[in-house]
């Protein structure tokens, strides 16, 4: 007993030493490419704290400048601008589960005790990843925790404290607000002792809390200042108000019906289930009852069951998405309740108990590592952006590049305005004003698997007509407001669509086949195009089939008698002898005949 009171220094340190170790072996050090929920804004947060720029609603203006200025300073060290924005979570994840540790302690829990908490709390999955990637939610952690500690404090003028660190918290994340009715509870006798002053004490509270608002001067100034990576239009009132509000979120809010009750329910239960495991919770919830037993710990209980269940009620009730916010001040409680738990046992088994609780304490913590940490590993090092980034390297010079708002839309532009490695092209996304960027003469380009999303009738209502599609890179598409005609060609061709320019482009990564179409007559009927690398033995070793020619999206029953369109088949860069293309039908009988064939032999360098 007495080694470990001498010992207990350490038990801090060791826990955040094995939170650090666990962040660090999932840490994100790519562009993000994953697009589960946890990862949809990492790739904006990643370029946005490289350049000084301003997040999607509400902004997050204090995570977004103390971010960047964390980030500038990493970069100054030399660590990678992939790298800086997640070593930024990782600061704030370890700053919140030091500062929980400190609110466990103050409240009277063992030190060894708390810190075995922190460990397995450390692994709870939505925990553990948001200390390993670039978002927003370290930050809401660290502050829930401080609030939670400076609650429980004695020192007069707490509940000023928490005025102060409240607005900067709700400021931060609106989520936070729904930890006031716990915070007034536990500091309650601080604000009405004196009923005399209790005007003065609420007006004092209601200013502290808007300081904690100025932040958002930062949207609009980085705005005027025609910063790189601006979301919306921050510099005018509207758009100003958009961000604040977070109007782009009201989509999400409502429930409508039992049944959607019920699936919020589910989905909200199973992420707390996921996180912690039903053992977890069910454990947690004893802890919060056993603390509510006690008399040390009754108010700390139930402030932590008030957080926590109007929280997960909120959720349930009126957000329709994953909100991990929410998530985490759900999630926070369950892990006091696991220390309370082990307090509990202690008092009953005085002897025996403490070796079955750190015995408990380490299989559960060793329980959520090993079946979280594949799972974070493999969002933190999905290679989708590198792909988006790769592919971005042919867009012709000059074009403006449309690519949806999301993770290849995020990779690509980290690429250009943070790396620099590539460039020479315009970004925009879905919400662009492609009209104007047509009527001004512009290339507009997407990726061909844009139209899954946004098809080509989208693409007319945006430019105001018909569009046509043609190929004008491998796997990117031009969207042109009218046909390419050229000189038109006399002769006599056995097909209604024949090639007129045939070649091959080959470089480290790709075989492509640069064909130009010419229909000389209205096409009749619809064929499907094959494209085969073949060996010397006439053998397919590699295919870039497609239903239809431009990545299958333009039907030749949509071409114009002499329309010329450019298509581009990439093949894999591997040993062939030829590359055999055609135009092929498919028959009733689902057989397959081949209208046009065409062989050219293959000179890669």
């Amino acid at each position: 007993m007495l080694l470990v009171m001498k010992l207990s220094w350490l038990f801090l340190p060791f826990a955040l030493a094995i939170a650090a170790l666990l962040a660090l072996s999932t840490l994100q050090t790519i562009p993000n490419g994953a697009q589960h929920y946890y990862m949809i804004d990492v790739g904006e947060t990643q370029t946005v704290l490289n350049v000084w720029g301003t997040l999607h609603a509400t902004g997050y203006p204090l995570y977004v400048m103390s971010g960047s200025a964390l980030v500038a300073l990493l970069r100054g060290l030399g660590v990678a601008p992939e790298t800086a924005p997640a070593l930024v979570s990782l600061f704030w994840h370890l700053t919140a589960l030091g500062l929980l540790y400190a609110f466990m302690r103050r409240i009277g829990v063992r030190a060894w005790i708390a810190a075995g908490t922190l460990i397995a709390f450390a692994a709870a999955r939505t925990v553990w990843i948001h200390g390993a990637i670039a978002e927003i939610y370290s930050l809401t952690l660290v502050f829930l925790a401080l609030m939670l500690w400076i609650a429980v404090s004695e020192q007069p003028g707490r509940a000023l404290w928490l005025a102060l660190i409240g607005g900067f918290a709700v400021a931060h994340h609106r989520a936070l607000a729904f930890a006031a009715f716990g915070l007034i509870f536990m500091v309650w006798d601080d604000l009405f002792e004196e009923r005399r002053r209790i005007p003065l004490k609420i007006a004092a509270c209601i200013g502290l809390a808007l300081i904690g608002f100025l932040p958002y001067l930062y949207l609009p100034l980085r705005a005027w200042a025609d910063a790189l990576w601006v979301y919306g239009d921050p510099g005018t009132l509207s758009g100003f108000l958009d961000q604040f509000l977070g109007r782009e979120a009201d989509r999400f809010f409502g429930v409508d019906g039992f049944d959607r009750l019920i699936a919020n329910f589910r989905m909200v239960t199973e992420v707390l289930i996921t996180d912690v495991s039903i053992v977890g919770l069910i454990v947690g919830v004893i802890g919060l009852i056993a603390g509510t037993l006690e008399r040390e710990t009754r108010r700390s209980a139930l402030m932590l069951i008030l957080i926590g269940g109007l929280a997960y009620g909120f959720h349930v009730a009126a957000y329709t998405d994953v909100l991990s916010a929410l998530i985490l001040m759900a999630l926070l409680p369950f892990a006091v309740g696991w220390a309370f738990a082990a307090e509990r046992v202690l008092r009953l088994a005085p002897k025996g108990g403490r070796i079955g609780v750190g015995v408990g304490l380490a299989a559960y913590a060793a329980s959520l590592i090993a079946w979280h940490q594949p799972f974070i590993r493999d969002l933190t090092a999905d290679q989708t952006g590198l792909r988006a980034i790769d592919a971005a390297r042919r867009i012709p010079p000059g074009a403006v590049a449309m690519i949806p708002w999301g993770v290849h839309h995020f990779a690509v532009g980290f690429a250009r305005d943070v790396t620099g490695e590539i460039g020479g092209f315009d970004l925009v996304d879905h919400n662009a004003d492609l009209r104007r960027l047509h009527d001004a003469g512009r290339e507009i380009v997407t990726l061909s698997d844009t139209f899954y999303t946004f098809p080509p009738s989208w693409w007319s209502d945006r430019l105001g007509g018909r569009v046509y599609l043609r190929a004008a890179a491998p796997g990117w598409v031009e969207i042109a407001a009218e046909p390419w005609f050229s000189t038109p060609i006399d002769g006599t061709f056995e097909t209604e669509v024949a090639p007129i320019t045939r070649r091959l482009v080959c470089d480290a990564a790709l075989i492509a086949l640069d064909v130009l179409w010419y229909a000389h007559t209205a096409p009749t009927r619809d064929l499907s195009v094959f494209v085969h690398l073949i060996d010397s033995s006439g053998a397919v070793i590699a295919q870039a089939d497609q239903r239809a020619p431009v990545y299958g999206w333009r039907p030749l029953t949509t071409w114009i008698p002499g329309e010329y369109v450019r298509d581009i088949y990439p093949l894999p860069r591997m040993p062939g002898a030829a590359v055999n293309f055609g135009l092929y039908a498919v028959l009733p009988d689902g057989g397959f005949e081949n209208v046009l064939s065409e062989t050219l032999p293959l000179d890669c360098p």
